[in-house]
């Protein structure tokens, strides 16, 4: 039926590279980003699991079209195994680690990139040392560029200039012999006493070595399985195909202690208590909590112990390497000990309940308007640390900045624990006047173009500005009303086209212009319906008359959009968005507390598909 045994991953890779290994071509296409690329290659270099593949030896009853895995260049190979589970992994690893072309993967924003994959030698060798942060991705040149692409921050597109930075080629692991002689003749040439024969020793030791002997199990099929057994094992893969969820690993570790961590989360049913998430939730409830997962409590509780530690740390005088980090990454939160989350879990719950209230102020209202839900882990540690302390207006000035920069500067993306942690506690001083304003601040950039570009529900930036517009205090068109938390649920408050889509498809206005979140705001369901398919001056008019309102104060409300009535009463489009470009821009920049950035550049060339990004061509009929 099958075997379960452990193979060679540079077997494997040599397998899929020659085709004896392949996919079932119904497998979904390659989809991960690049950190979760960069998370897997750490995984492998520090030894650690990454879990079980599933294969199907090819053959037997079941007949599946195979198809490459993505990257390799052979074709017309028959397969003697089909990779049920494990796509992802295995094509990331193929891609960085034996493929001489880059990996395409794509970046927090869901653009398409191109990347090679490199160890920072120096980085990986150095104590207390995170390999994921050696991790260093570049394009497909091979030059890291910053200022709007036009400084060189790294170049690595010649052998020797890898050697002169000892970046290693993660693509040569595997058949790394000519580097490394090529690296100590350059450095013999130039500079004899470096210690790079040390610093080779060292990495190749304790990275190389581990990549080289790294095996991963197998669970083989044979070909003799029925076709029920493979197809429901295949269906199983399929539904259960997610990470293994860490707050049923933790549960597993309380119990030993006889302390029940999901009636703790979830509540008891059988003496009417509630758990800490209904807790937080509230009555009324705080929609934009409904979905806190109780992974985002575990990590902010871990955030709160690690900060402790480090604390206990530098009373002691350590510096330096010496500290540990704040943390909440899998492995901390893996760590967390019973007692500590008893002795957080309290002012964590609370923490919680101050981070939707101050979302809803900054009217972030309904769950899916959260630019990234870690946000919210960041914010409740903020508050658990801190208390009253985060509650005075000075703070929440502070933090309204932050949250802006973040997310305007689209700066969280799908593995966030470094950055998360980093914010956290710069803002716990920076709150505290202990500490300057937090990195993420000066990192923060929002370019005009980006306005263009921004179609996507999905977007935190596009999130952003819905929030901002109603924070500016955009009223309904048809009620007049602005957005509190009442009337967002009542009327149904979402983000509509101003110029609607069937005018301007008549208008030959390009999907991608008047898709654009220039041309949407906030309205009610109600105001959505007035505007229908209609030119803007019809619909203005229709609201006039049915609302038995004048044209002034109609003006009036267009102006609390930032909408310039005029245009929209011409039906003039390119006047309206080249005026609400500049309204919006101006709105940006005041919330970031710096200046829009006007340059036409990118520090990497993204590869355009022309998808529309998540674009829902019905996205204005969705109910909340």
């Amino acid at each position: 039926m099958f075997e379960a045994t452990k193979d060679d991953l540079k077997k494997i890779l040599e397998n899929v590279d020659s085709g004896k290994l392949q996919l079932p071509d119904f497998q979904r296409d390659y989809v991960w980003g690049d950190e979760d690329v960069k998370s897997l290659i750490a995984s492998v270099a520090k030894g650690f699991p990454v879990g079980a593949l599933l294969t199907l030896e090819t053959g037997g009853h079941v007949k599946f079209k195979p198809r490459m895995i993505e990257g390799v260049m052979i074709k017309d190979i028959s397969p003697d195994d089909l990779l049920l589970d494990g796509q992802q992994r295995m094509t990331s690893l193929y891609q960085a680690f034996h493929s001489k072309r880059p990996v395409l993967t794509k970046t927090v924003r869901g653009t398409k990139i191109d990347r090679y994959y490199y160890l920072d030698m120096k980085a990986c060798i150095s104590s207390n040392a995170d390999i994921e942060d050696a991790i260093i991705g570049v394009p497909a040149d091979k030059i890291i560029k910053t200022n709007f692409g036009r400084d060189i921050k790294l170049n690595l597109s010649k052998a020797e200039f890898e050697y002169k930075h000892y970046m290693f080629p993660l693509n040569q692991v595997f058949d790394n012999r000519d580097w490394f002689y090529g690296l100590r003749d350059y450095w013999k040439a130039h500079d004899s006493d470096s210690g790079s024969d040390d610093i080779e020793r060292s990495f190749f030791d304790g990275v190389i070595k581990h990549i080289d002997r790294y095996k991963m199990p197998l669970i083989q099929l044979d070909k003799n399985n029925s076709r029920e057994a493979i197809c429901l094992v295949f269906e199983k893969v399929n539904v259960g195909g997610k990470k293994l969820d860490a707050f049923e690993l933790v549960t597993a570790i309380y119990a030993a202690d006889n302390f029940d961590l999901r009636v703790d989360w979830r509540g008891s049913a059988q003496d009417d208590e509630p758990g800490r998430k209904d807790r937080m939730i509230g009555d009324p409830k705080l929609n934009v909590l409904s979905r806190i997962a109780n992974t985002d409590f575990l990590q902010s509780c871990t955030l709160l112990h690690t900060r402790e530690h480090r604390l206990a740390k530098e009373a002691l005088d350590l510096k330096g390497k010496d500290l540990p980090k704040i943390s909440c990454n899998r492995d901390s939160l893996l760590g967390l000990p019973l007692s500590a989350y008893t002795k957080f879990a309290d002012d964590v719950e609370k923490g919680f309940r101050e981070a939707g209230k101050f979302l809803n102020e900054l009217k972030i209202i309904w769950f899916k308007d959260i630019p990234y839900p870690p946000l919210l882990v960041t914010l409740a540690s903020v508050f658990a640390i801190l208390g009253d302390k985060a509650l005075t207006n000075t703070a929440k000035e502070k933090l309204t900045q932050w949250l802006w920069c973040i997310t305007l500067g689209e700066l969280y993306g799908s593995s966030t624990e470094t950055r998360l942690a980093r914010d956290a506690s710069e803002l716990v001083k920076w709150l505290d006047d202990t500490g300057q304003q937090p990195q993420s601040i000066d990192e923060a950039i929002f370019q005009v173009d980006r306005l263009r570009t921004l179609r996507s529900r999905n977007s935190a930036a596009y999130k952003g500005i819905h929030a901002l517009l109603m924070k500016h205090g955009c009223e309904d068109f048809m009620s007049g009303r602005a957005t509190d938390l009442m009337t967002f649920f009542n009327d149904k408050i979402d983000i509509h086209h101003i110029f609607p889509k069937a005018w301007c498809k008549k208008q030959g206005i390009p999907r991608n212009t008047f898709n654009s979140v220039v041309n949407k705001t906030p309205l009610s369901k109600l105001s959505n319906i007035r505007v229908g398919g209609d030119a803007p001056s019809v619909y203005l008019k229709k609201i006039e008359k049915e609302q038995s309102i004048s044209s002034d104060k109609l003006d009036d409300i267009l102006r609390t959009h930032l909408i310039e009535p005029e245009h929209l009463r011409s039906d003039d489009f390119e006047a309206f968005f080249d005026a609400r470009i500049k309204a919006l821009s101006t709105l940006i920049s005041d919330a970031m507390g710096k200046t829009v950035v006007d340059i036409h550049a990118t520090n990497e060339t993204e590869i355009d598909d022309g998808d529309d990004n998540g674009d829902d061509d019905d996205l204005d009929n969705e109910e909340i």
